[in-house]
């Protein structure tokens, strides 16, 4: 019988997800600013692997059928996590980082409409009050105005990636260690970003983004999917979803901590309409995870 504390664990997990996915955009327009969108996947997810490496050596030695049983879907989750990293990459080199992610969250009313149609997700008026604040609010928060850029459009194609990666990981969440799907899917985007990458940037450029990489390696990457898989085990892909809409909010923050780029009025009614559609999601899910709690007893 699941406790209080792992009913709370899962929506708290996913919070901290949404804010450090936040501060990935501002360094992400930096990277593409001097290497390609291609070589900036390449180059963040070696870096990611490389870092899991020894994890994988030890998984080797004592639990070799665990780290097999991760290999499929964690192929799977690497070929969504590509589109969506890539797109997302080639698309904020040529909209604001802002923008990038608004358009990211579009994923969010993707994978709540495909829950209810598949209906592995009760239909909720609370949940889709929530929903329609948050749309709102991320349109609102890109300045209330919309003029279609070609990178706007790259940024929205990878927002259907990233919807079917929060769905597929809420199937795997549940079967597999964390870990595991973690390395396998970041090994498929590190390939995947070689095989995409152009003409090869400078060895000075590189050197001037690698803290960058780095950054968005350990933290944006593997500590994140970490959490990101662990967090989704104790919550399902819509209620997932309505807690990352705290992700645009996070990124224009983190955005004009580092670039400057200011919310004005509209912007600011939009992120305050994203925060309060992600406590009534919060509550919604305390409120139901409660109730179950009551009659598991």
């Amino acid at each position: 019988m699941p406790n209080v504390s792992t009913k709370l664990l899962g929506p708290l997990l996913l919070i901290l997800v949404s804010i450090l996915w936040g501060t990935s955009f501002p360094l992400i327009k930096i990277v593409v600013s001097k290497i390609s969108a291609g070589e900036y996947v390449a180059f963040r997810f070696s870096l990611s692997v490389i870092l899991i490496v020894p994890y994988v050596f030890y998984s080797l030695l004592k639990n070799k059928a665990r780290l097999q049983e991760a290999i499929r879907p964690g192929i799977v989750l690497g070929l969504l996590y590509s589109g969506g990293i890539f797109l997302q990459g080639l698309g904020t080199g040529y909209t604001s980082a802002s923008n990038s992610g608004f358009i990211t969250s579009l994923y969010i009313p993707i994978v709540y409409a495909i829950d209810v149609l598949r209906r592995k997700f009760n239909y909720s008026h609370k949940f889709t009050l929530a929903l329609i604040l948050s749309v709102i609010g991320m349109y609102l928060i890109s300045g209330g105005s919309y003029e279609s850029r070609i990178g706007d459009l790259m940024v929205l194609a990878g927002s259907f990636f990233w919807a079917f990666q929060v769905l597929a990981v809420d199937v795997f969440s549940k079967k597999y260690f964390s870990l595991d799907l973690v390395f396998f899917q970041y090994a498929v985007t590190a390939i995947t970003g070689f095989v995409l990458s152009s003409t090869p940037s400078s060895s000075e450029s590189l050197m001037e983004v690698l803290p960058m990489l780095l950054y968005l390696a350990a933290v944006c990457s593997i500590f994140v999917g970490v959490l990101q898989v662990l967090g989704q085990k104790y919550t399902s892909a819509s209620q997932a979803v309505l807690i990352y809409a705290l992700e645009p909010v996070s990124a224009a923050l983190f955005s004009f901590l580092m670039l400057g780029e200011k919310l004005g009025v509209i912007e600011s009614i939009g992120a305050t309409l994203i925060l309060i559609s992600v406590i009534i999601s919060l509550v919604e899910m305390a409120r139901i995870k409660g109730k179950t709690f009551v009659e598991e007893k």
